[in-house]
């Protein structure tokens, strides 16, 4: 007869098969991102400002990062943090901690620059650790929407200038400034400005805003 003792050692290694699953694709995410971008781990830890080491662990899955940690490696390659994670939940918070979305963020103003074709970056706009959805201000093409991708949630893309180009499953849309698409983000796509001042409000929502699943009329 099993005693509670075994039924907790196994309830453990499943749980620690579940977060070495999740750090390993964690580091396949961080791998295609900066190979995206033709980044070293050099280049990685240079933009981080994290040790090339640290970073080399993460990519293997043997890794633990914080929120913060994370916050910073996503904006050095150039990939909403959400889109990281891979829907991946949020790391627990010591007990006292404050929730991220009870905090204020002031963000400052960026200008706008012009970008060559294929080129472009992002910048966050809500804090690290936002649980029912994340914004970005993307200039350009940034490289994480370059190539077609998918991921758990929704996405919201508002042109604020220029047009940009979005492509959802086999749907190809040309938007221009002031126009908006809202689209399910597990469905491959894409996004390309169709010019140097392309720029537009990237709004992803996921699993945690949407655990009921997309609603249909």
């Amino acid at each position: 007869m099993g005693t509670g003792r075994d039924a907790a050692d196994g309830r453990a290694g499943t749980a620690g098969a579940r977060e070495d699953g999740a750090a390993a694709r964690l580091g396949e995410r961080l791998h295609a991102a900066r190979t995206r971008l033709q980044l070293t781990l050099d280049g990685v830890a240079q933009r981080s400002g994290l040790s090339r080491s640290f970073l080399s662990r993460l990519e293997a899955g043997d890794a633990n990062p914080t929120l913060r940690t994370l916050e910073r490696i996503a904006e050095a390659v150039q990939t909403p943090l959400s889109v990281l994670l891979g829907g991946a939940p949020a790391a627990a918070r010591p007990p006292g901690t404050p929730s991220p979305s009870a905090e204020v963020v002031h963000r400052p103003r960026r200008e706008p620059r012009a970008w060559p074709p294929g080129e472009g970056r992002t910048f966050p706009l809500t804090p690290v650790g936002a649980r029912r959805f994340e914004a970005v201000l993307a200039e350009g093409t940034p490289a994480h929407h370059a190539f077609p991708t998918a991921h758990p949630g929704e996405e919201l893309c508002v042109v604020l200038a220029g047009r940009v180009a979005a492509e959802v499953g086999g749907d190809r849309f040309e938007l221009e400034a002031g126009e908006a698409l809202h689209y399910d983000a597990g469905v491959a796509h894409r996004l390309a400005a169709l010019g140097p001042d392309g720029r537009y409000l990237l709004v992803v929502a996921g699993p945690a805003a949407s655990a009921a699943g997309p609603r249909r009329p």
